[in-house]
């Protein structure tokens, strides 16, 4: 894998899933003041990637994969790019860059054109790129973009560290383990990334920031701005160090200039919906004095459960559409800001099934039916059948997915709970 020769200490920082000029299409339609505030997050945290390079005085910059969202890129995110790897190439910073399935290189004609530090990798074979430090080779990088954006080929297996280019890097935009939740472009197993003999690897196109092996180092940067409520938590980069005996290490440093956010609230102490709200308000003072990273605001998902008082109310009226317009209000126009994407119900009344399930009345007969509905497979079945069936129109299947067994049970669940409350007679 390496040659005789120790290299000198290496620093460099790795980032992907750009997804610059990203739409954000869901926040435009459902969202539209919301998305306004998304309308530069993405480029600025690019920039602050471009600044903690400067900062830290790295060797280089690797990008793997999806620099841009798609095709139609604008003027202004390719000024953007240009000026930004201009900055780097000041300081004598190399920035090497794959392509991905959102930015093959068939997308990559532009008419403007980068500073001679930047690389974009060729697409007909894996190439390779020495990076020089005081006139000496530092590291070799080796790697492959896609030619076009639907690549099912295992890309990793053209890969193949070479004896005498000493500490190697494998640079591949891929979905390792053939992750269900993405695409399965260029997809390969840990396995089959060993066999390249890299001393470490940088990978792109999984949104989440994760360190999937350490031998050799296989590593996900994830994206560096969350674009909805599923890529909540903290986005950006890693800052990598190879010191002269080969040792790794590495830091996550987050740059996302706009955090997503999922908390789960118990309410089962809260008697009235004043002290929801009230609760609710504190939340939102509490989120916005942990932030630490310069961010610009935060978009938050709460979940409220717990066995409460308080569940005939907010499960008939418009209570929790109240509180989130409150919050709205309150917290939306400061800076930083805080905005709830929604407020969630996962309570359950407070009652117990086991008071009801016995009395011989129709409350009594209904959980006894919904009992057996979740130990008979054939009531299941049909129930699925039923939920289902919408899903024979075409144009509601671009809509709907279909429901599971678990789904179902869930549903079957909250249905008990709201049959239970309004069936006992004495809720307020």
């Amino acid at each position: 894998m390496r040659g005789k020769r120790l290299p000198p200490r290496i620093k460099f920082i790795h980032c992907a899933d750009l997804h610059l000029d990203s739409p954000f299409q869901g926040l435009t339609t459902k969202e539209p003041s919301l998305a306004d505030r998304f309308k530069h997050a993405t480029n600025e945290a690019f920039i602050k990637i471009i600044d903690l390079c400067l900062e830290e005085k790295v060797d280089f910059l690797t990008i793997g994969g999806d620099t841009f969202d798609g095709a139609d890129r604008s003027l202004c995110v390719q000024i953007l790019l240009r000026d930004q790897f201009e900055r780097l190439h000041k300081a004598n910073i190399p920035v090497i860059i794959v392509a991905g399935n959102h930015d093959p290189l068939s997308d990559w004609l532009t008419e403007i054109k980068f500073s001679k530090n930047v690389h974009l990798l060729a697409g007909d074979k894996v190439e390779m790129v020495p990076i020089k430090k005081d006139g000496n080779v530092i590291t070799t990088i080796y790697g492959i973009s896609y030619k076009v954006s639907d690549v099912k080929e295992n890309l990793s297996l053209r890969f193949q560290a070479k004896e005498k280019n000493g500490f190697s890097i494998g640079m591949l935009h891929a979905n390792v383990g053939s992750r269900k939740e993405h695409a399965s472009y260029s997809p390969c197993t840990i396995n089959d990334l060993r066999t390249g003999n890299m001393d470490i690897w940088l990978l792109g196109h999984i949104h989440t920031p994760e360190v999937i092996s350490e031998n050799p180092f296989i590593l996900y940067p994830g994206n560096i701005q969350g674009r909805h409520i599923n890529e909540d938590g903290p986005r950006g980069c890693y800052l990598i160090k190879v010191d002269s005996n080969y040792k790794i290490s590495y830091a996550f440093r987050p740059v996302q200039n706009i955090l997503w956010k999922q908390d789960v609230i118990n309410v089962k102490n809260i008697m009235t919906s004043l002290e929801l709200a009230d609760l609710l308000s504190d939340k939102c003072e509490e989120e916005l004095s942990n932030l630490t990273n310069d961010e610009k605001g935060i978009v938050i998902r709460w979940k409220l459960t717990g066995s409460s008082p308080l569940y005939h109310e907010l499960t008939t009226t418009d209570k929790i559409e109240e509180a989130k317009e409150m919050l709205v209000e309150r917290f939306f126009n400061q800076a930083p800001f805080i905005f709830p994407e929604s407020i969630r119900l996962s309570i359950k009344p407070d009652k117990k099934v086991e008071d009801y399930v016995n009395q011989e009345n129709f409350i009594g007969d209904f959980l006894n039916l919904a009992g057996k509905v979740k130990n008979d497979n054939q009531m299941k079945d049909e129930l699925l059948e039923m939920l289902n069936q919408p899903l024979s129109n075409r144009t509601l299947r671009k809509y709907l997915e279909e429901i599971n067994e678990k789904e179902l049970l869930t549903i079957l669940e909250s249905s008990v709970d709201l049959g239970m409350d309004l069936l006992s007679g004495d809720n307020k």
